[in-house]
Formats: structure tokens, C-alpha cells, sequence
């Protein structure tokens, strides 16, 4: 490459002549530029123009001549309680209606970021010494809690899972007259009030506060308290636009995420949750069932243990391709559940010295009041004088047991061999028979009669007269009786102890179907789901397992006096051991009719949403109000049903696991599909509809003459003896 030298350039000589052509075409042109609008951006962005009058600090007038008029307005800056954001919390300020806007957000390095929660981290925990000396206890949790927030977003952004932002959010508020404006503010900031957030008045900087809050406007608003700190997580809650996704922490594969087609996993144990209960909602035909059914079966190959209670019996096929066992109950068969049966269960205790102990007891007084709801149920409402009879009979059986809270009262006293599965023999002590509904109904006698018969449950004169009902009503649900053959007796299934049952087996489905319509019914979901959370959750020796008890149709619970409270009490304690609780329903509605229940379904951490079908304005609100659903999760799940095969919303639904939410379709394979799919016309085209045995059935034209038959040997030859007993083959 040459370089070539520069030179100084001459200057030109010009001519008259060439000046006065200059200077001609200068003014052309400056006629031209004054042909044209050379309005700026500003002006026509503020219309005609706004302003802002010197006295009232809080206000001013955006002014539109086209239009009419003044437009009174008020800018502010929006002051955030947590620094952590859920989805939709501040929808009530972006569906506010005349109203702009504007998050200015600029990036911190990482180690502003570090640095600045590092110091957030220290005083926070300063300010919870501070309270605790003042003994404001109210305090100490709060910045407690602040604390443990600082510290968990100051280790993720160490560790490079996170970032710092300094954020501003403008708003101006536009409205006809100065009292709508009034109304409108107080409206809105009552509503952020709930989420302890503030609409903060900018007073004197309306001019500032307008002009942040236009289109491609930079940040007039630059004081050191108008700026708040943010993570990557309030960012994307804070804005009305983004594509939602679940974070990954392993789980379940549901299926693909409709806006990016990404795969998306429920982990009922992310340890982010505050406890691991589910909800599964959705109407009938929605693929509820589907879905649960296809959970279940990840959950399974994961290492979970499943407990299910299944009113369609519609888990069977899947569950036993997996290892798992189902059992049937029905009146009449061979499966007992002893609602009586006592169990051990391990409580925390605080020492004098502060620290905190575990414990095992035998919850007698816990047991009292189940059995206590089973009578209720049985007798359609108790009155105390027949509650006291029942007590006594109660504590009376618990006495001549000899059973107290101490654990080893539920034992025998002397140790008996016992061969272990690896053939070796220990030494222990088995446990005591269980008292059961028949011993109750003795005390009965004992202590409301006269000339009693224990043996044969006759009696000739009642003593006590609040015992009558109570005699004649529990006589029928003894063993001797149908429906007495399901709760009255030693726990058992087909033979099979409910412990070999539990210890073994990595899913057992309770198949209730046959008992639907039953007076039964409701009382048999309530005695399974107690089963569950005595004999499972709290098992001992599942404590290694991460557990599920499912609860289908659980909206039946309210049937049944003190179930809903019951049910809200296991999803709240199931964390501490390894568990939760999957509520699947149809209807909502009875939960949040119900105050237990509604505590039931606002602290299920997890939740899956399907179509809820046609809803009313108020059911939406409802629903919003408790479930902080988005007008967008709303829209999906309110939906009419499809109009043609092109347009179905099948296991479409809304996936939320903590405050993440996400639009996922769910999907399996074919081959999984075969197992757990219910839809008829599916079943049909594929074979695999459920056909009746014909062999066990024949038509007219197939009977045998009498002269076509054969001839019997004397050894097939029947006999007419009717007393005689014969074989019955079962179908």
C-alpha cells in the first residue's frame, strides 16, 4: 500500500458572479425547509401540548384541541414491597384503562450486585437482632424472611444463576375530570396495597414523570430512592409480555409448551415449594384423568410411592403394568379397613434448652375424634348426649386394651421368632390385635343395657336412653352385616396385610368403583384417605420414599362432616414427611365454598389446570382472586368447548409449579397411551374397548338338543341332592 502525503488545500478565489448565486441558492432552500411540518416527536406524542400548574404539585393537564378539552393527569412512581414478584400481581395497574406505563430497567455487573445484597443480607439480619431485643416478634419474622430471600438471591447470583437490575416504574394516570382521577388512583392503589406495593405520587415532578412515562422516553426520574433492586425473576413477572416457562429441576415430562414448543417437567419436590401439594382441575372430558394418570406413571419410574383412591377404577390397567397392586372394595368382599386401627406418629418437641427433639406417641385423643366423625357420619349428626356415650365406650375399649401413648403399649409384652426375608430369624414383639367397631358396640352393652348377651349382641332393657339410636344404627355396619364386612375387623386386603401391602408395592390403587351410589360411598373415601395418611404417609419405614396420596373426585370430602378440615390438615403436614397430596376434581367450587377447603386448594404449591368450562363473571373473579390467575390463564381456562375436531382443547391446560406458569398440551406416545386413555371412540378404533367373556354366554340357536347331548359316565353323572354342596365357579 502507497500512502500518499496530504497537502494544504489553496484557498479559492471567488467571483462576484458565484456569490450571488451562493447566497440564492441558500434561500431557496430555506424556503423549502418552511414548507414542510417540522413539528417534533414530543409535540406530537403530548397532542397539543400539556401542562402543569404552578399550585397543585400533584397534577397536571394533557391538552387535546381535536378532542375538545383537558385531560387531567397525575404521574407516579410505583414503590415494590418484595423484591420478588408473582405472576399478575400487578395486573389491576395495567388493566387500569386510560393509563401509560414505563419500566426503565439498566444492568448491574455482577459485582454491584454481589456487593449490594451482600450488605442487604447484614442488615436485615441486623434489623431481626434489633427486633428481637425489642421484642417485637412480628418484626423478627418479617426481616427473617427478608433475610432468608437476600441470602438465597445473593447465592444465585454468585453463583452466576441470576443477575442484578436497577429498575424504575412510572406511571401516569389520565382521566375526564379531577374526580374520576381521584377515584381511579385510590382504586388502584388499594388493590397493590394487597400485594404490598404503593403507588408513590410524584407531587412536584409531574413535568419529570409525564415525560418518563412516553414511548422511547429516557428516565427523567434519576433520585437514588426512585431506583429498586430486581432479579431476572421479578423482571419477567413485572412485564404483561413474555413466554412462560417452568423452570427445569427435574420431575415429570408433561408435555410441550405451546408458545415454545419446549418440553415442560412438573417436579411436585422442586425444592423451591413450600410443600408438595398438587391440584388437578378440570372438567369432565378435559383429559384429567389423562393427565393424572400419565403423572402418575413418571412418578412411578422416578422411585415415588403412590397411595391413590380411585372412584372410576380407572387406574387399574396402568397401575399394575408398573409393578403396582389393585385393590377392589365392595360390599360384601374380602377387604376390611379397621377405621379403629391406632398407629404410631412422630411429634417435634422443644427442649429447655431450646433445641427441638422428635418423639413417638400413640395419638389416642387424635384417634377419638376419627372415630368420633365415623359415628357422625353413620348417624347423620350426633347429639352431645350421644357423643358422650360414644366417648366413654372409646375410652373404656382404649383402657381394657391397655393402650396408652407410649409406643410399646401397642405390642405384646413377650418376643416371638420371626423369619426375615433373608432367612435369618430375630426375636420381636408382635403387635397387638386391633380393637374394632364389634368391641365399641360391646361397651355399648356393657354400659347402656341390661341383661346383656355379648356373644350373640342381644340385650333385654336399654339404661341409658341416649344409647338407642346409637344400638339400633351401628348393629347394622358389624361383621355379620354387608357393609360391616368394610370397616368392621382386622385390616386386610384379599388376605394380605395392609404392612406387606404398603412395604412392597410401589403403587396401590383402591378401586371404589363398585360401591358408587352407595350410602357408603363418601364415608369409604374419607376412612381411605384417613388409611393413607396413618398407615402411609406416616409409615416408619417409607419415611426413605418421596410419597403421593391421590384423592380422586375429592370435592365428595365435603359429604362429610370434618373431612375437608382433615384433608387440609394432611396437605399441610405431609412435607415434613417426604409426602404431599394430589387433589384432583372436577369442580372447584365446593373448596371454595368451604373455608377448609379453600385453604386446601390456595396452598397447593403445584396445580394443573384444564377447561373449567362456561363460568360466570363472578366465578372468574373468584378464581382470579384466589389463584392470582392472569386474564391470559383465565381466557384458557374459562373457554367454551371446541366447535369442531379442529379446534380441541384436550389436555390443554395451565402448569404451575411455584410462581411459574406455562401453556402446556399434555402428550404421551402411543404405546402409553394404550394404558391410560378412557375415550371411547379412541378405545374403538384401536381395539382395545373391554368385551365381555362369551364364552359365559351363548344364543338361542346354540343350545343343545336333548338327543345331541352325550351320554354322561357314572362318574360325571349329577346328583339331584340339593343338600349337598357344589363348587361355584367365580367370573
Amino acid at each position: 500500500m502507497k500512502l500518499w502525503p496530504f497537502k494544504r488545500k489553496k484557498k479559492e478565489q471567488h467571483s462576484e458572479h458565484d456569490q450571488v448565486e451562493k447566497q440564492s441558492s441558500k434561500r431557496n432552500k430555506e424556503q423549502l425547509e418552511m414548507s414542510y411540518d417540522r413539528s417534533d416527536f414530543m409535540n406530537k406524542i403530548g397532542l397539543t401540548g400539556f401542562d402543569v400548574p404552578v399550585r397543585p404539585k400533584d397534577r397536571g393537564y394533557q391538552c387535546d384541541v381535536k378532542a375538545g378539552g383537558e385531560y387531567p393527569f397525575r404521574s407516579y412512581i410505583l414503590d415494590f414491597g418484595n423484591t420478588s414478584l408473582a405472576t399478575g400481581e400487578l395486573d389491576t395497574l395495567y388493566r387500569a384503562g386510560s393509563i401509560n406505563v414505563n419500566f426503565h430497567i439498566s444492568k448491574l455487573t455482577r459485582n454491584q450486585a454481589v456487593s449490594k445484597y451482600k450488605r442487604a443480607v447484614t442488615d436485615e439480619g441486623a434489623r431481626a437482632l434489633n427486633a428481637a431485643k425489642a421484642g417485637n416478634d412480628l418484626e423478627v419474622k418479617e426481616a427473617q424472611k427478608a433475610e432468608a430471600e437476600a441470602q438465597r438471591l445473593f447465592d444465585e447470583i454468585s453463583e452466576g444463576y441470576n443477575n442484578g437490575f436497577l429498575g424504575t416504574m412510572a406511571v401516569t394516570m389520565f382521566a375526564e375530570n379531577e374526580r374520576s382521577l381521584e377515584n381511579m388512583g385510590m382504586l388502584i392503589q388499594d388493590s397493590l396495597q394487597h400485594n404490598e406495593h404503593t403507588l408513590r405520587p410524584l407531587y412536584n415532578r409531574q413535568r419529570d414523570g409525564w415525560l418518563s412515562t412516553l414511548p422511547l422516553s429516557n428516565n427523567h426520574l434519576t433520585d437514588g430512592t426512585d431506583r429498586r433492586f430486581f432479579d431476572r425473576t421479578a423482571i419477567v413477572a413485572a412485564s404483561p409480555f413474555y413466554s412462560s416457562k417452568i423452570p427445569f429441576t427435574g420431575g415429570v415430562p408433561v408435555g410441550p409448551n405451546i408458545h415454545t414448543n419446549n418440553m415442560e417437567f412438573l417436579n411436585v419436590f422442586a425444592p423451591y415449594l413450600d410443600n408438595y401439594s398438587t391440584l388437578i382441575a378440570g372438567t369432565s372430558g378435559s383429559g384429567k384423568s389423562f393427565g393424572n394418570k400419565h403423572i402418575s406413571s413418571g412418578q412411578v419410574l422416578l422411585g415415588y410411592r403412590i397411595f391413590s383412591i380411585d372412584p372410576d377404577g380407572e387406574n387399574g390397567p396402568i397401575c399394575t403394568l408398573l409393578g403396582g397392586k389393585e385393590v377392589e372394595i365392595r360390599e360384601g368382599g374380602n377387604c376390611t379397613i379397621n377405621i379403629c386401627a391406632l398407629t404410631e406418629e412422630e411429634i417435634e418437641k422443644t427442649l429447655p434448652d431450646g433445641r427441638k427433639t422428635s418423639e413417638i406417641i400413640v395419638p389416642i385423643g387424635k384417634k377419638q375424634g376419627h372415630i368420633l366423625t365415623f359415628y357422625n357420619k353413620l348417624l347423620g349428626g350426633l347429639t352431645p348426649e350421644e357423643k358422650a356415650v360414644i366417648k366413654e365406650a372409646i375410652k373404656d375399649v382404649i383402657a381394657d386394651w391397655g393402650i396408652t401413648e407410649d409406643p410399646t403399649s401397642l405390642y405384646e409384652a413377650e418376643k416371638r421368632p420371626v423369619r426375615l426375608p433373608n432367612g435369618d430369624v430375630e426375636h420381636k414383639k408382635p403387635r397387638k390385635r386391633e380393637f374394632t367397631l364389634l368391641d365399641i358396640y360391646k361397651r355399648f352393652l356393657l354400659n347402656c343395657t341390661d341383661g346383656y348377651d355379648l356373644e350373640n349382641l342381644t340385650y333385654k332393657e336399654i339404661t341409658d336412653p341416649d344409647a338407642k339410636r346409637l344400638l339400633k344404627v351401628c348393629r347394622g355396619y358389624l361383621r355379620d352385616q354387608p357393609d360391616g364386612k368394610i370397616f368392621d375387623g382386622q385390616t386386610q386386603f384379599n388376605g394380605e396385610k395392609i404392612d406387606n401391602l404398603l412395604d412392597d408395592i410401589c403403587w396401590v390403587n383402591f378401586n371404589i368403583q363398585a360401591i358408587e351410589g352407595s350410602d357408603i360411598y363418601d364415608l369409604v373415601m374419607h376412612v381411605l384417605t384417613q388409611l393413607g395418611w396413618e398407615y402411609f404417609i406416616k409409615r416408619p419405614s417409607l419415611r426413605k420414599y418421596r410419597k403421593r396420596l391421590k384423592i380422586e373426585e375429592a370435592w365428595r370430602m365435603k359429604h362429610v362432616d370434618g373431612a375437608m378440615q382433615f384433608v387440609e390438615e394432611l396437605a399441610r403436614r405431609s412435607r415434613k414427611y417426604n409426602a404431599g397430596v394430589d387433589i384432583v376434581t372436577q369442580d372447584i367450587k365446593p373448596f371454595l365454598d368451604d373455608p377448609d377447603g379453600e385453604a386446601v386448594v390456595k396452598n397447593a404449591t403445584s396445580s394443573i389446570f384444564l377447561r373449567l368450562g362456561a363460568l360466570k363473571d363472578e366465578e372468574k373473579a373468584e378464581l382470579q382472586s384466589v389463584f392470582g390467575l392472569s386474564e391470559g390463564e383465565l381466557e384458557i381456562i374459562a373457554r367454551k368447548p371446541p366447535e369442531n375436531e379442529d379446534k380441541t382443547s384436550k389436555g390443554e391446560c395451565v402448569l404451575r409449579v411455584g410462581g411459574s406458569s406455562a401453556f402446556v398440551k399434555i402428550d404421551v406416545s402411543d404405546d402409553m397411551r394404550a394404558f391410560i386413555d378412557t375415550d371411547p371412540e379412541y378405545l374403538m378404533q384401536n381395539g382395545l374397548m373391554p368385551s365381555m367373556d362369551q364364552g359365559l354366554f351363548f344364543e338361542e340357536e346354540d343350545v343343545i338338543e336333548e338327543s345331541e347331548k352325550a351320554p354322561l359316565s357314572t362318574e360325571e353323572e349329577p346328583t339331584n341332592n340339593e343338600d349337598e354342596e357344589q363348587e361355584v365357579i367365580p367370573t
